[in-house]
């Protein structure tokens, strides 16, 4: 009986042809799957409507513009043990800004499934809060600000970046 072999004598044409089936059809393979996962998983588009946002991109350069000229300094920062996401604004002077309205939407940086729409309260002058639970990991706040008795006139947007610790 003789021992199967991998590597045949000699080598003919059907031989190649075969190795160079088998490897591209594992690349194909590969690749097939690595694309399903990311289209599956990520669409690409961090806004739902990213198209009409881009028609009116200068617009939003000059509000952003006047926002910067505003000087309001937001910061935000989630209490995992309270479980509240807390904003507070500064002015440009540093004093606490009071009366404002903020709502907003907090994200995951690299899916929607978790996403969920906030709004804030003023529980002290210049601090605003919301109380909800947050799983471990990163986590983006969108927010916007509008100014009281403006309806909106004078908004002012921020994003930030900020983590939650998992439990111990």
């Amino acid at each position: 009986m003789s021992a199967i072999r991998l590597i045949p004598e000699k080598i003919e044409g059907r031989h190649v042809l075969i190795w160079l089936l088998v490897f591209f059809g594992v690349m194909l393979l590969a690749n097939g799957i690595f694309l399903y996962y990311a289209v599956g998983t990520f669409n690409g588009f961090e806004t739902a409507d990213a198209y009409r946002k881009g028609l009116t991109y200068n617009e939003r350069i000059a509000e952003d513009t006047a926002q910067s000229v505003q000087g309001w300094q937001p910061a935000a920062r989630y209490e995992e043990e309270r479980g509240e996401l807390i904003v507070t604004v500064r002015d440009a002077q540093g004093r606490g800004v009071a009366g404002l309205s903020i709502s907003g939407e907090v994200r995951r940086p690299a899916t929607d499934r978790d996403d969920r729409p906030v709004i804030l309260h003023e529980t002290a002058p210049a601090r605003y809060a919301a109380a909800f639970e947050l799983a471990a990991g990163q986590w983006i706040l969108l927010a916007r600000i509008v100014e009281p008795g403006t309806s909106g006139a004078r908004m002012h947007r921020f994003k930030q970046r900020f983590s939650v610790k998992a439990k111990q």
